[in-house]
This record gives C-alpha cells, sequence and structure tokens, in this order.
C-alpha cells in the first residue's frame, strides 16, 4: 500500500508539474541526472 501511495503522490507532482509550470521542475531533474551520470561514467 505504501508503494501505491508513493506512485501516486509522483504521478500527482509530475501531472502538477506539467500543468502549473511548464515542466520546469522535471525538466531541472532531468538535466542534473544526466550530468550526473555524466560524472559518473567518467
Amino acid at each position: 500500500m505504501r508503494y501505491v501511495i508513493g506512485v501516486c503522490l509522483v504521478t500527482g507532482f509530475l501531472v502538477w508539474d506539467a500543468a502549473s509550470n511548464d515542466g520546469r521542475f522535471l525538466g531541472s531533474t532531468v538535466r542534473e541526472l544526466s550530468r550526473l551520470a555524466a560524472m559518473v561514467r567518467l
């Protein structure tokens, strides 16, 4: 049940971010994860 609540919270945040902020938080998170992955590969 905890996982269902967690997935619902994450999904709700992503929908809110896309609707009200044009995906600004999601975009910055993806950029940071890409940057960290590039640092790990080096």
